[in-house]
């Protein structure tokens, strides 16, 4: 009989039972004392509750292509420590294949029931044994930083106390950060020229702009312990030696976060159009991305700002089967949307359609209605999720039908609770009664002048107001404004008007 090997460590030493090593040569010797052929043999330096392990799926790839006609290991948890469902796909790997299952104490067989609910057994006393190890382990690693002893890696700057197990500082590398947060709180250098001046007097480390801004965003360096341990926030001052000063450090995070601040407003009034997400071609129907392509001229670097469909393969089909390039500059939709809207926004048949469609008592029926619809829907994908994996058992699927199943399954429920929190966001817009004239007049008065807003707060005025924006194939921009869709007596020539406009 042809043999596969497989030997598992976790990660923390501390919890072994026996090495690779020693695995490895007693799962040979009791091969070889049977007569068994060693065919492969797999290795895994990961925890046994992860599904996801190279040493294992290399060993199941091994299986599937009938390299070997059984699997053998120390114990049962070196080859799992899953949760219930990964365990019973795993069991069914093993059927499907036709492999034995040995370990040194025997064969367990999946197809004999009292074997498999053994081994269910096993598998269940391996998943508490483990959660009880690591309920232990956290507590000590708690209980250690509360008394100031730092875990993990050490931060620049820093060396460990073999001792006490607490920081101090390394004073060469001490030195650096002093000048790192100098520099910083000067504002002579910001993050990006300091990495470049660091890397030449820290050769042993890559030192980049995230390495910079994490120097200066940790507490650690004023010489207070800050960490997580098993979701639980410890915060200890005065752990250890300090090696900048709190007043520096704040100095220095405050300037970090006005930095971003204007860092994130510029590059998304560079790069994201207003209407971004929400505009379409009006010759193919497919979504535009913003995008920006560059151009050198000369020592100057000139970007433009495209609407247009970002991959090859995503591109959209015209009406004579064609591929659709639509691409079509930034700027200019951007402001013929917002001209569309001002116009919009000015209309006094707008406003009493709101009106109208905010008091309407069927919308609150149709919401209501459509909401029990979805809610079942809902309890309906959720039933057919619980039947996947019975399917998958009883051998009616195979595993990529599983995965193809539950994939499009997931979609599905995403999609429909994306669309009860809009309908239940909108029913409570109907219903509420903080809703007046003058609410909607100001609303109006806002979306008409956007050109006194920052780019941010015209964004959300724009998506509050506007279903799409449409580009057909010479530029003509046409925006369609949620209260003219959603209203139901508006006439054709009306809403032509209206959402043309400016255009």
């Amino acid at each position: 009989m042809r043999v596969a090997l497989y030997c598992r460590i976790s990660t923390d030493e501390d919890l072994q039972r026996y090495s690779l090593v020693n695995q490895e040569a007693s799962l040979r010797r009791y091969s070889e004392e049977r007569g068994w052929e060693i065919s492969g043999v797999f290795v895994d330096r990961i925890s046994g509750s992860k599904d996801k392990r190279p040493g294992l799926n290399r060993l199941l790839d091994f299986l599937s292509n009938g390299d070997a006609d059984a699997v053998v290991v120390t114990e049962q948890d070196r080859l799992s420590r899953l949760d219930e469902i990964p365990w019973a796909l795993l069991k069914q790997t093993f059927r499907d294949s036709g492999a034995r299952f040995f370990t040194l104490s025997g064969e367990v067989d999946f197809h004999n029931e009292d074997d498999e609910f053994s081994a269910d057994i096993m598998a269940l006393i391996d998943r508490r044994r483990r959660k009880t190890i690591v309920r232990q382990m956290v507590r000590g690693r708690a209980g250690a930083a509360k008394r100031g002893e730092w875990l993990g890696r050490l931060p620049f700057g820093y060396r460990r106390n073999p001792d006490t197990k607490h920081l101090e500082p390394c004073e060469a590398e001490a030195q650096l950060i002093r000048q790192i947060f100098h520099l910083f709180s000067q504002g002579k250098m910001g993050s990006l020229r300091l990495a470049s001046l660091m890397q030449d007097l820290i050769p042993t480390r890559r030192v980049d702009q995230s390495f910079i801004v994490h120097v200066l965003r940790n507490p650690v360096y004023t010489g207070d312990l800050v960490m997580e341990v098993g979701g639980e926030r410890i915060c200890v001052e005065g752990a250890h030696e300090p090696i900048v000063s709190s007043d520096l450090w704040v100095t220095c995070n405050r300037l970090l976060i006005a930095r971003s601040a204007e860092n994130k407003k510029a590059r998304i009034e560079s790069t994201v159009g207003l209407v971004a997400g929400m505009v379409y071609c009006a010759d193919c129907g497919q979504l535009l991305s913003p995008t920006t392509a560059t151009k050198r001229v000369g020592g100057h670097v000139l970007r433009y700002r495209y609407y247009r469909h970002v991959r090859q393969h995503r591109d959209g089909e015209l009406p004579d089967g064609r591929p659709c390039r639509a691409a079509h500059r930034t700027e200019k939709v951007d402001a013929d949307a917002r001209a569309q809207l001002a116009h919009i926004a000015t209309s006094p048949a707008a406003r009493r359609q709101l009106l109208r469609r905010l008091g309407d008592s069927k919308v609150v029926e149709e919401l209501e209605a459509r909401q029990g619809e979805l809610t079942e829907q809902l309890a309906s994908l959720n039933r057919k999720q619980e039947r996947l994996l019975q399917l998958f058992l009883s051998g009616d699927w195979d595993r990529s039908r599983l995965n193809a199943e539950k994939r499009h399954l997931d979609r599905s429920v995403t999609t429909l609770e994306t669309e009860l929190r809009e309908s239940q966001a909108r029913l409570r817009l109907v219903r509420a009664d903080s809703f007046s004239i003058d609410l909607i007049a100001e609303t109006f008065a806002v979306a008409a002048d956007l050109e006194s807003l920052t780019f941010s707060d015209q964004q959300t005025v724009v998506r509050g107001l506007v279903e799409r924006v449409e580009i057909n194939g010479d530029g003509r921009v046409k925006v369609i404004a949620k209260v003219l869709v959603a209203a139901p007596d508006t006439t054709a020539t009306e809403f032509a008007h209206h959402r043309t406009g400016a255009g």
